[in-house]
Formats: C-alpha cells, sequence, structure tokens
C-alpha cells in the first residue's frame, strides 16, 4: 500500500506540475486595486502572501478578485478570520436567551447579579439546551451560588472557563422558561466588557442564538 500510494503522488505530480515563470498577482475589492501587485520568480519558494485587505471589508457585499499576471498555474487557498461582538443568530436555533446585568456600576467589593433567561422555542421538549454566559473582566463568579443553582435542579450542571460560565439543562418542555440568577462579587476596578454569550443544544451547536456583551464599570473602595 505504501508505495501504491508513493507511485499515485508521483504519478499526481507529474500531470499537474507546470514549469516555473516570472509573474505577479494583484488582489481587486469591488473593482479597485488592493494594494501593489505582488511580484514572484522562478527562484521564489513557499507561499505568496498578499495585501492585507481586513479594513477595506466594511459591512456588506463585496467582490474579491486576484489577478495573476504572467507565471504558471499553481494552487492557492484562502482563509478567512473575524471577529464580531455580537454574531448573528440562527434561526433554526430553538434555544432562545436573553441576559442583562443588574447593575451597569458597582463599587469594588459589592455584590451584583447577571439575570439569565431561558427559552424553549420549539413545541417539543428540548434536550440538552447549554447556555454560556460571558462575564466581564472585574467579576468573579460565585461558586457556592452556583452549586446551589444545582441543588434546588434549576441547572443540571455548570463549568467556569475563564470568562465564561456554562449551563447545562438535561431537557426543557415545550415553551418552558426558566429565570435565574448569577452572582458576582466585583473585585477589581475598571471598564469591562464580557465575551458574548450564546445558547444552544448540546448535539447541534452549529446553531446558536446570540446575546449581545454585557458591560460593567467598577469604581474603587473609598477606603
Amino acid at each position: 500500500s505504501t508505495v501504491l500510494a508513493l507511485r499515485a503522488i508521483l504519478a499526481y505530480d507529474s500531470a499537474r506540475s507546470k514549469p516555473k515563470a516570472d509573474g505577479s498577482i494583484q488582489l481587486f475589492i469591488d473593482g479597485h486595486r488592493a494594494g501593489s501587485a505582488v511580484t514572484f520568480d522562478k527562484e521564489t519558494h513557499g507561499s505568496i502572501e498578499l495585501t492585507d485587505i481586513a479594513e477595506m471589508l466594511e459591512p456588506g457585499t463585496h467582490t474579491i478578485k486576484m489577478v495573476m499576471t504572467g507565471g504558471s498555474e499553481m494552487p492557492f487557498s484562502l482563509a478567512v478570520n473575524y471577529s464580531n461582538d455580537k454574531p448573528a443568530s440562527d434561526k433554526e436555533c430553538r434555544v432562545g436567551l436573553r441576559v442583562s446585568l443588574v447593575d451597569k456600576e458597582i463599587t469594588e467589593g459589592e455584590v451584583t447579579e447577571a439575570s439569565v433567561h431561558v427559552t424553549n422555542r420549539a413545541d417539543a421538549p428540548l434536550p440538552t439546551p447549554v447556555a454560556i454566559i460571558g462575564i466581564p473582566g472585574g467579576l468573579e463568579v460565585r461558586h457556592d451560588q452556583l452549586k446551589e443553582l444545582v441543588k434546588s435542579g434549576k441547572i443540571a450542571s455548570y463549568e467556569v472557563l475563564g470568562r465564561k460560565v456554562v449551563l447545562y439543562w438535561r431537557s426543557l418542555e415545550a415553551g418552558q422558561k426558566i429565570k435565574l440568577p448569577i452572582s458576582l462579587v466585583a473585585e477589581i476596578p475598571g471598564t469591562y466588557t464580557g465575551p458574548a454569550s450564546r445558547a444552544y443544544e448540546y448535539y447541534t451547536d452549529e446553531f446558536k442564538t446570540w446575546c449581545a456583551p454585557i458591560k460593567v464599570s467598577i469604581q474603587p473602595s473609598i477606603k
């Protein structure tokens, strides 16, 4: 099998390889040149990196075109990395979520709460829903309060992963709504924004409901 695999690789390389030639590659965004053309020659090795176009991609629809002048046939790949304070929610997600912070401003050492509302938007029981609540920096989660939520049956279990509190349920009945608090202690003065919160079904995590990040301003205590 190893010999056959090597033969296949050599045959593919022989069939697809082309003579190298000098040339250049130019990117166009919506018909306009993006930076200068990147040139290469027969001795060029490794990846050819093109102009960073992130600042040109404002919200909306864009057409990206790559044009090679000269050169010879070559492989290419396209990778898109982006971030968004609040990604768009999926209509297919059957778990509803609302998250708000009781106090937008708080003094160091005081306690506040994140109010969490989870809803089964389906007309049937919902298996294994999950809610991930983004906690702003400067606030510390009270684990004893989360353990009380488990003990009282309001959640099945939880995890704290960095600035995120992950809440698990075994199921939600059709149309069921759950409201619960997450107790937080103001530890470090400053202004903070947490990660976006989201909810989904454990086995269909490609469909999510997203909530805007919650923000808090923590004032230093006067001693």
